[in-house]
């Protein structure tokens, strides 16, 4: 059988994984798909927020500073920020423990990977969250 295996005595199979090659494509169409909304359900609108931008250099040693341009007409709260990083082949981004504030210097350990911030605010008892384009992959420092 097509994606099945005899292990010991019981036969292992993965799922979706048929002898017709164009089931095979409609069920990766949707499970890229579904990867796709549940990455848009983590992007959010902050009221007043129009633009989250990270700037700076992608090497180790140089200031990366997250700029938030909010509308003047509308009072929004403190924003939390809060930087990831995500390593090549990955799908998960990592919390950086030690990164706070609207700055971060990346390190040694972010070479290779890419780094993002989300800036999370409580808008009347809702907590929302918008992040900016990622920046990198992170490069060593120049010598």
């Amino acid at each position: 059988m097509v994606g099945c295996q005899l292990v010991g005595a019981s036969l292992q199979c993965v799922p979706g994984v048929t002898a017709d090659p164009q089931q095979q494509i409609e069920i990766m169409r949707q499970e890229i798909s579904n990867d796709i909304q549940l990455e848009g359900a983590v992007q959010q609108q902050i009221n007043g927020l129009e633009q989250l931008v990270l700037n700076g250099k992608a090497a180790v040693g140089q200031l990366l500073v997250a700029t938030a341009q909010f509308d003047a007409a509308i009072a929004v709260p403190q924003a939390n920020y809060h930087w990831y990083r995500l390593a090549p082949g990955q799908r998960s981004w990592v919390l950086i423990e030690r990164a706070q504030g609207t700055t971060y210097v990346p390190a040694a350990i972010d070479i290779g990977q890419q780094v993002m911030v989300v800036a999370v605010v409580n808008q009347n008892g809702k907590v929302t969250q918008v992040s900016a384009a990622p920046i990198g992959p992170i490069r060593a420092a120049a010598q």
